[in-house]
């Protein structure tokens, strides 16, 4: 599913090409197309260079049809020079990178299509109207920034409902098919953390689609090659979460990384795969929608599970909201919290270690809280534990061993604070719930040179997930 819910206003804000006719009513998807297809060749200039993309819509196979629909009427029209296809998956995943910022406005559109040579832009969408569905057709001039629109009511005949009726699965084999093209042979990838919207928080929905897409990028073994566990390791300890650029010697190449969020009681699903050279690029982006009962036929949650139970969307927003002092949204300076680890998922019996990064000198305590909100300082605990950080170095907790992952199971977290002075906690060792409040008071503690409390210079956070070993 492509989804460009912001261009689709452009022709709100521009002069119109052509002059659009009433529309008519409730016709089948053919001959909608047709329609639209109809009445735009005519209107553009013979020999221009037209790119068509696809098409924003519920499912990659609907997605697909219409774009495949739409290239052929241009195409046999024998009008124009139309635009490779290599060029239009790079038309599109600019689009998609630049949404996933924020959003696409006229000039973006035009910027980015004008860069692979094309004049004219051709794309769309399609929803769901009343009982029956409405599809846009939009044409942008790009030399003159103005674009025209054509919108035809579909009825929900027999195609419209197998186009509509595409399983997860489907979707997740084309969001790898298209990657496997943007990539040279025998390139090494890795699966990222794939999370909950906003946050970086994993569930049931997140090893789904992360075991999915592993299924499906093994089918394309000429294009990829899967990151063993150490590799994986090594590249979530060089780049700290993709901050900075691999170690030397790394191999691998891309991380496929996702969101999901609620959309209509199902989820709203967006993949990518990003370089990890240069700029860390975006080289492929897909966007589709999981239904309701999709994910309870799967017995799929959205929000992290504690034990069996899905976590409550209230209890998951009291947690987000008690954790957020540890956004790192007021830092004073650049720091890092991440685990030897790129998806945040463990099972039974591994073992976990931390990387802290500070760009100053800093002293930091840890905080640890587990699947019930329970929190507790792990670090540090003993007299001889050194909390000191030099500035621009990374280290790695526990300085002579590891974390062991045992149960219960469910998503807990690392909470980190910096201060810019030596400190003593406190508080005395032990447990508490965790909260807005309890939060608020652990971050406060008493400096070694002045008996009254002081509030950290930077944040740092990380979930994890721990899961039985099967």
């Amino acid at each position: 599913m492509k989804t460009f819910p912001k261009i689709a206003g452009l022709c709100v804000l521009t002069l119109a090409v052509f002059a659009a006719p009433a529309y008519p009513q409730n016709t089948t998807l053919d001959s909608a197309i047709a329609d639209a297809s109809g009445f735009f060749i005519p209107n553009i200039p013979q020999r221009a260079r037209v790119a068509v993309i696809h098409f924003d819509a519920s499912t990659g196979r609907l997605s697909d049809y219409v774009f495949e629909e739409v290239w052929k009427a241009f195409e046999d029209s024998r009008r124009f020079v139309m635009v490779d296809r290599v060029n239009i998956d790079r038309i599109e995943t600019e689009i998609n990178y630049q949404l996933r910022s924020g959003s696409v406005d006229d000039g973006q559109l035009v910027s980015i299509t004008s860069r692979y040579g094309a004049q004219f832009l051709v794309y769309g969408q399609i929803r769901s109207f009343g009982a029956d569905y409405r599809m846009t057709v939009t044409v942008t001039d790009v030399e003159k920034a103005s674009s025209s629109q054509r919108s035809l009511n579909v009825r929900h005949d027999g195609r419209l409902a197998s186009l509509l009726n595409a399983p997860p699965d489907e979707e997740v084999q084309r969001a790898v098919s298209l990657m496997a093209r943007t990539v040279e042979p025998g390139t090494v990838i890795a699966i990222g953390r794939i999370s909950f919207a906003g946050t970086q928080s994993v569930s049931g929905l997140s090893l789904w689609l992360k075991n999915n897409i592993l299924s499906n990028a093994q089918r394309h073994g000429d294009r990829f090659r899967i990151a063993t566990e150490g590799q994986s390791s090594d590249f979530a300890v060089a780049t700290r979460g993709l901050a900075e650029a691999p170690a030397p010697g790394s191999p691998v190449r891309a991380v496929v990384t996702g969101t999901f969020s609620p959309l209509d009681n199902g989820a709203d699903v967006f993949l990518q795969l990003v370089s990890t050279e240069g700029g860390r690029n975006v080289l492929s982006s897909t966007r589709f929608f999981i239904s309701a009962a999709e994910l309870e036929r799967r017995m799929l949650s959205l929000l992290p599970d504690r034990g069996t139970v899905a976590t409550s969307q209230a209890e998951f927003e009291r947690r987000q909201q008690a954790v957020a002092p540890f956004s790192g949204a007021t830092n004073g300076w650049a720091f890092t919290v991440t685990l030897d680890n790129l998806d945040g998922i463990f099972h039974e019996g591994d073992s976990m270690t931390l990387r802290i990064f500070s760009e100053r000198d800093s002293y930091f305590q840890i905080t640890h809280v587990d699947v019930y909100g329970n929190k507790q300082v792990v670090y540090p605990i003993l007299p001889g534990d050194d909390n000191f950080i030099r500035a621009g170095r990374t280290r790695q907790i526990p300085d002579n061993g590891v974390f062991m992952m045992t149960p219960p199971f469910g998503e807990e977290m690392i909470l980190v604070s910096a201060y810019d002075r030596p400190f003593t906690v406190n508080r005395q060792q032990g447990t508490e719930s965790l909260s807005a409040e309890s939060v608020s008071r652990g971050l406060r503690v008493e400096s070694a040179g002045n008996r009254g409390e002081m509030t950290p210079s930077a944040t740092g956070m990380v979930p994890f997930t721990v899961l039985p070993r099967r």
